[in-house]
């Protein structure tokens, strides 16, 4: 009886060791062992959503567009996948290099191979990618200018965004009216692009569209709460 009680006992924790871990760890190969679902680099052109390519040239090269890129980046499927999904073929770097081509000779030769190399980061970084794609308010550019948006200190800022609170009600806090939060984010954002493009990190046109997504999503951003962090740990932890 003792006997089949410990063989039950190995083979029980055989089983438990084959399956998969209930929490997962960061999506994307580059994060630290470690690290949580939602790891991302804190580069100037990730933390800035300055894409390498043109959306439009990313749309042509891996036959996609902007309706299927919502329901297939979901933090584990990557953009190479996708390429791959609609049969075209190459490397991560052959597909980087065709992303950037129509840019190189528009940049200093410095700049070339940095372009290539984050080109490649999205095609095989899942989280990476949707972020710089669809995060476009994701910055920590936003607390850094909490004095200029919010009249705040960037920690009050934090402490406030943290406790789940919308821009608005951040700004009323030191009596910032919804018009000057809306402006002040809007003159950020605007130098942000100006800034990317000077940098060479994203073209015109690429900033241009990002600044179209801003737009379009800024009054539903300011006024949208923030997830306190234990909202944000409890969304990570969900199955999505």
């Amino acid at each position: 009886m003792r006997s089949r009680i410990a063989l039950l006992i190995v083979l029980l924790a055989a089983v438990t060791a084959a399956l998969p871990a209930s929490g997962a760890g960061a999506a994307d190969t580059h994060a630290p062992k470690g690290a949580r679902l939602d790891w991302l680099p804190t580069s100037e052109w990730v933390m800035s959503a300055w894409m390498p390519f043109d959306e439009a040239r990313l749309d042509t090269v891996v036959k996609t567009d902007h309706d299927q890129l919502v329901t297939w980046l979901d933090d584990h499927r990557t953009l190479l996948d996708l390429a791959h999904a609609h049969g075209v073929t190459g490397s991560a770097s052959a597909l980087a290099h065709r992303l950037v081509a129509p840019r190189l000779p528009h940049v200093s030769r410095a700049m070339r191979p940095v372009l290539e190399r984050r080109a490649r980061d999205m095609l095989t970084q899942a989280h990476l990618s949707r972020h710089v794609i669809f995060h476009v308010f994701h910055t920590p550019a936003i607390p850094e200018h909490a004095r200029a948006i919010f009249g705040m200190s960037p920690a009050r800022f934090r402490s406030l965004r943290d406790s789940g609170i919308s821009p608005i009600a951040i700004g009323a806090k030191a009596g910032k009216s919804p018009a000057h939060v809306r402006g002040a984010l809007w003159s950020l954002l605007v130098a942000r692009a100006d800034r990317g493009v000077a940098a060479g990190a994203m073209s015109r046109v690429e900033a241009d569209h990002l600044l179209t997504e801003q737009k379009a999503q800024l009054a539903v951003y300011v006024n949208r709460s923030f997830r306190t962090p234990e909202q944000q740990v409890a969304f990570l932890c969900r199955p999505h």
